[in-house]
């Protein structure tokens, strides 16, 4: 990890309606399903928010079982370093927060269960509008980073069903849990509604 670069945008927050967003819903087997994919990139896992000397987890088919919050980021070390923050104030003073914009980051959102059982969407977003030319490496990152959001997206084409309405892809497991009238799927968000499958 290296000193920032510049300004970071919200946490977890799309600093930019052009953020290429991924939508989903996906129970632990699907979850599994899309780190095997996830592992022919080469990332890693970082939390939110890290602490000094934090060893990131690679994003393999294992990782899923050792992710604890509903949230974190997915890095390709291999693309640029991950750019951090250091926390100034508050009960993470000392710790360390990820520049989402000059690194070569996903956010990634779990879709986990909620209190009532219900499962709730999740999503992966990155800022992908950017080119490789080093002349504006502090701007935007590389173009790799769009090959894996086109890779994810292609899984998901491939393997997954849509949602009714549109806007979410739902997870072979989790497609076939709500079928059996098993599982609610919910739109995030306080007033988020229940999503179907489509077809």
């Amino acid at each position: 990890m290296a000193a920032p670069e510049r300004p970071r945008a919200g946490r977890g927050t799309p600093s930019s309606p052009m953020a290429a967003t991924l939508s989903y819903f996906m129970l632990p087997e699907d979850e599994r399903a899309l780190f095997r994919q996830l592992a022919r990139h080469g990332l890693t896992v970082y939390p939110e928010i890290v602490p000094p000397g934090h060893a990131p987890l690679a994003a393999d088919e294992e990782a899923p079982a050792r992710l604890e919050e509903a949230a974190y980021y997915l890095a390709a070390e291999q693309l640029g370093p991950v750019i951090v923050h250091p926390v100034k104030r508050g009960p993470d003073k000392g710790l360390l927060e990820i520049e989402e914009v000059p690194s070569p980051v996903f956010h990634y959102e779990r879709s986990l269960r909620n209190d009532d059982g219900e499962l709730v969407s999740g999503r992966l977003w990155g800022e992908l509008d950017v080119t490789d030319e080093a002349d504006q490496a502090r701007r935007g990152k590389p173009l790799g980073l769009r090959r894996v959001f086109d890779d994810v997206h292609g899984f998901f084409r491939k393997s997954w069903r849509r949602s009714e309405p549109k806007g979410f892809w739902v997870g072979p497991t989790a497609a076939a849990a709500w079928k059996r009238g098993e599982l609610v799927l919910r739109e995030a968000g306080h007033k988020g509604r229940t999503v179907g499958v489509w077809r």
